[in-house]
């Protein structure tokens, strides 16, 4: 059942859109004349999109002594990078949070393990000093994002076929489609005009050796994607299917111990997370 890359992302383009005041807030987020002021006014338009800003801001997680009032105040308080990096979970989290039968996962599986691929990924960068913490959550976000589409057209394949057993479930894909749910993000997110290191990253999180120069940063995600499926967190018809690069932890410097704190690491924060962006 090969289908072009062009009918995939026809398909791709049937999911939820991003709210436009979200679209517009991350575009402007991007540009160096980003000011508190301009995103405020953006953000204004959305009644919803600025209720959650104001809730974030006054969470416990933030621990605010005085009360945040405004939308300038929040962004001020929070910095540019937060709320980019909120306002692109809350974006997504509605498609990512939904169920995925075809790859066996229930509703709000997919969603937490790209949350906490987002978050190990973050913590990954930050104490190995690899100064790409945002680009680092950004892939491990979006990186299963191919399986949004691939999810609907598996819903009529047979996985358990005895004839895929010594195959990754990576090749399995590329037998059925023609290509895996990684190259499948990878373009949707050139679509969407991201910058080229996360399209990379994205197509290659599962195989980082090949990401070229953008190897460390799709080490990052692997390691982090590994780390989740130890958990158990998103472990549909194929989460154990993907094995771990074990050159990417040398990429990194990372051992088995190092791992292991990762993922105690992740717990914590993943919980915090979920509680901070809350969803139906």
């Amino acid at each position: 059942m090969k289908i072009s890359v062009d009918q995939l992302i026809q398909e791709a383009s049937k999911l939820p859109p991003i709210p436009k005041a979200a679209q517009k807030a991350l575009a402007l987020i991007r540009s160096p004349k980003a000011n508190a002021a301009d995103l405020a006014g953006v953000l204004a338009t959305d009644q919803v999109l600025s209720a959650q800003v104001l809730r974030w801001a006054n969470s416990a997680y933030y621990g605010m002594e005085n009360r945040i009032v405004t939308v300038q105040q929040a962004i001020v308080v929070l910095g540019m990078n937060t709320i980019h990096e909120l306002i692109m979970t809350y974006s997504v989290s509605e498609q990512l949070n939904r169920a995925a039968p075809g790859y066996e996962l229930q509703r709000g599986e997919l969603w937490h393990h790209a949350l906490g691929t987002a978050i190990g990924a973050k913590l990954i960068s930050k104490q190995l000093r690899l100064k790409f913490d945002e680009e680092a959550y950004f892939a491990g976000l979006l990186c299963d994002i191919g399986k949004l589409v691939f999810e609907k057209l598996l819903r009529d394949a047979d996985l358990h076929q005895t004839e895929w057993d010594q195959h990754s479930f990576l090749e399995m894909e590329r037998g059925i489609f023609g290509l895996d749910h990684a190259m499948l993000g990878a373009e949707m997110a050139r679509r969407w005009q991201l910058p080229e290191n996360l399209v990379e990253t994205i197509a290659h999180h599962h195989d980082p050796h090949n990401a070229g120069s953008h190897q460390l940063l799709a080490s990052t995600i692997h390691v982090a994607d590994v780390s989740m499926m130890i958990l158990g967190i998103g472990i549909g018809v194929d989460g154990l299917r993907y094995p771990l690069e074990q050159k990417a932890m040398q990429r990194l410097g990372l051992n088995g111990d190092d791992l292991i704190r990762l993922v105690e690491q992740i717990t914590t924060q993943l919980d915090q997370a979920k509680e901070l962006i809350k969803l139906n």
